[in-house]
């Protein structure tokens, strides 16, 4: 019962809100959840894909969006399965649990547009509808990759003793550089920044300073490794529900978006590079080597989910 009563809170709590919302008498509303505010720099991009959504698919569907206000960040998988809400933006690693292959977009070195023509889209649709009841639309983020941001300077590109704030996508790729992962929210940083209880964290090329987290970072390592892709699911039993024209205008946004989104990234990339600059963050490029063995570790953890689902998705992500 408990578990019905917070769905049930969070149902009444999305009919309420929503931003970039449409209108429109005949269209069919879904209420997606994104997992982090709709102000982040991560969901504005999502935001421009949704206004698209509402833009071309008028009177068809209609798109509003939550942020974890609504629905915590690593609720809203389940509230997707379930059908609480209709569709979900959010990283494949907050659903490992039930989709441990899922995060293999993570590690592509190819555009999504690519992934859709050469049959990787179709193997990891496939995969989200058996496992999380989800149709897979396409991701965001590929090619916004991580790296390494220290107060204190490496040496020869190890981080020995480096208390550095992790997730499970870099734990071992920290460890094998010497580095100690520390788990902690992003919210919780700041302060461990500010106190010195951690030397540094890993965190995309986007959005450190947004969290202020630039006025005590020194150094950002690179090459940058593993990409912050963000998927852009809809609920199976609700995709199906939906008419042939409303799929396909769906689709059609979806190959737009794949389009466009290499000149999105480029452009975001270069006003966050500038940020850093001014803000005297010194770029350290550790050669090819670094950024490859991160991918490799995190491929091999990938193949501990599902071996077989990666030995054939991967050669199609590789980029060459």
């Amino acid at each position: 019962m408990k578990h019905y009563a917070r769905f049930a809170t969070i149902a009444a709590a999305l009919a309420a809100a929503g931003t970039w919302s449409a209108a429109g008498a005949a269209e069919v509303k879904l209420k997606a959840a994104a997992f982090l505010p709709v102000k982040s720099v991560y969901v504005v991009q999502f935001g421009r894909w949704v206004t698209e959504v509402n833009r071309q698919c008028a009177g068809k569907v209609g798109v509003s969006v939550v942020g974890p206000e609504a629905i915590k960040s690593l609720e809203q998988w389940n509230a997707l399965k379930s059908g609480v809400v209709d569709m979900h933006y959010g990283p494949p690693n907050y659903y490992v649990g039930a989709v441990p292959e899922g995060d293999v977009i993570s590690v592509a070195r190819n555009e999504s547009a690519e992934q859709r023509r050469n049959g990787a889209w179709a193997l990891i649709n496939e995969i989200h509808n058996q496992k999380l009841n989800a149709w897979y639309l396409t991701h965001l983020m590929n090619g916004v990759r991580f790296h390494i941001y220290t107060l204190k300077p490496a040496q020869g590109g190890k981080f020995d003793g480096f208390r550095l704030r992790s997730t499970p996508i870099y734990d071992v790729f920290f460890k094998s550089l010497g580095g100690l992962p520390v788990r902690m929210a992003p919210p919780e940083v700041h302060t461990a920044l500010e106190r010195g209880t951690v030397d540094g964290y890993g965190w995309p090329l986007w959005g450190i300073a947004d969290f202020g987290w630039h006025k005590y970072t020194k150094y950002r390592y690179g090459p940058g490794f593993i990409s912050a892709a963000v998927a852009i699911l809809v609920n199976l039993d609700k995709w199906k529900s939906l008419d042939n024209e409303q799929r396909q205008c769906l689709t059609r946004a979806a190959e737009w978006v794949e389009g466009e989104w290499p000149k999105w990234r480029d452009e975001e990339s270069g006003r966050q590079q500038a940020v850093q600059e001014q803000a005297g963050i010194k770029y350290v490029d550790l050669g090819p080597g670094f950024a490859r063995q991160a991918e490799e570790l995190y491929w091999e953890s990938l193949a501990k989910g599902n071996a077989e689902f990666v030995k054939k998705v991967r050669p199609l992500l590789s980029g060459k």
